[in-house]
């Protein structure tokens, strides 16, 4: 049943979409059609040969010297049928690993106002679950040279969906506030740790493809004067994914529970089918034109073990005496659970020792997967975003990470590492809005 109302969210999506279009090129000549756009041309340099950076889940990573992490040009089209009718769509061309054509839109939605108060969309839309949800790839809009790496490339994979949400928004005693809630499904072809070719691009056997479903999302905001605070609910059941685990289902299948009891459990642990992923999320942030305070924390349960639990976030201090803006940022990432066990299980004690050691030896197999999304380290960050005019803002930004050991699941892993590391990103980035 979820399957077929994933296609139908598909199906209905791609209509829009359509609909959106031949509608966007009737009215180009009219008022009711506004364009803009957004770029980025962003140099990295990365220190290290070993662990290769990415910014988000969905781009390929590399080491040394690369223009491909950050940079990227997007269009947008706002077009209002109606003063209650509109639509928007937001396509952005840069490094991806799934090159579809449809996926370089981010955003195409249709959109109904019911009075001040009330918006209705569906379509393809950003997840609503942190401060940036609306325009992470428009670097002008933000301080740093990119979102902190433990918090928004933790939650990259589920950053659009497609679907429909709701929008209430109102004044409330001094401030605004707005309650957004959403439902759909979203997937995505992602990097893991693995091995890099002669090009220092991370070859396409470590990425995989997953699908979410029955995805949930609620968020609440209110702004007043200074500050706003924002909390944000996700929850999601895996549908697919494309990681290749049959080994290890073959293997229990293999044996009877008589003689291997831990298997169906083991089997259990491992099965993604159905199992729900959760995101809690709190932000705060305070801009009284001199100095800008932002700070967010969220918290990842999963009931699948490939997927860990986790917190993650970070806090920003900037300082803008005149037309520059220093800044500092502290951030971090850590399990919040113990490591989690590569025991095979309870094995039957009748069972002969050629079997009981055949069994065992699957034990590195199941801490090589585990391993595979562990996730723990901090990163501290200072740098200068520069107002060169209305429309133009340079930002250069230096990183300094610290990994702990098997905590390597935000960079792709290019050679065997028996130990954590530290690595500096260094970023130049040139931002315009037109």
């Amino acid at each position: 049943m979820s399957k077929i109302l994933s296609n139908k969210l598909r199906i209905l999506f791609c209509l829009v979409l359509i609909n959106i279009l031949n509608v966007s090129n009737a009215l180009a000549s009219d008022d009711m059609v506004k364009f803009s756009g957004y770029a980025t041309l962003g140099a990295i340099y990365n220190d290290s040969a070993d662990l290769g950076f990415h910014s988000n889940f969905k781009v390929p990573a590399r080491t040394g010297f690369s223009l491909a992490p950050d940079s990227l040009i997007g269009a947008q089209a706002n077009i209002e049928f109606t003063p209650h009718w509109d639509a928007v769509i937001q396509a952005v061309f840069r490094d991806k690993l799934d090159n579809k054509a449809l996926n370089y839109i981010d955003v195409g939605f249709l959109r109904y106002h019911l009075g001040s108060n009330w918006e209705f969309r569906v379509g393809r839309m950003n997840t609503d679950i942190y401060f940036l949800s609306e325009y992470k790839s428009v670097g002008y809009a933000y301080l740093w040279a990119r979102p902190p790496s433990e918090f928004y490339t933790n939650v990259s994979s589920v950053s659009q969906f497609e679907g429909a949400d709701v929008l209430y928004k109102r004044s409330v005693g001094k401030g605004f506030l707005q309650v957004k809630l959403g439902y759909g499904g979203s997937d995505a072809t992602i990097g893991t740790t693995g091995s890099e070719n002669d090009t220092n691009i991370v070859t396409t056997d470590s990425n995989v493809d997953i699908k979410f479903g029955d995805m949930l999302m609620a968020s609440v905001a209110y702004q007043q004067d200074k500050w706003q605070i924002r909390a944000s609910f996700l929850d999601s059941k895996i549908k697919n994914f494309s990681e290749d685990l049959d080994i290890i289902d073959d293997a229990i299948a293999f044996f009877p529970p008589t003689i291997w009891p831990g298997g169906p459990i083991l089997r259990d642990r491992f099965e993604y089918r159905g199992k729900k992923q959760q995101f809690y999320g709190l932000g705060y942030q305070y801009d009284d034109g001199l100095w800008l305070v932002q700070s967010e924390i969220g918290f990842t349960h999963s009931l699948w073990d490939i997927i860990q639990d986790n917190v993650s976030g970070y806090i920003s201090v900037g300082y803008e005496p005149e037309n520059i803006t220093y800044f500092a940022t502290l951030s971090a990432i850590e399990p919040t659970r113990g490591t989690l066990s590569d025991s095979v299980g309870e094995i039957s004690p009748y069972a002969p020792d050629a079997v009981v050691a055949l069994i065992q030896s699957f034990s590195p197999l199941i801490r090589a997967a585990l391993d595979q999304s562990r996730i723990k380290q901090h990163t501290f960050s200072i740098g200068a975003k520069w107002h060169i005019s209305p429309a133009v803002v340079a930002k250069f930004q230096v990183d300094r990470s610290v990994i702990a050991d098997n905590g390597f699941a935000l960079w792709q892993v290019n050679n065997n590492l028996d130990s954590g590391q530290t690595v500096n990103v260094t970023s130049l980035n040139v931002n315009w809005i037109f």
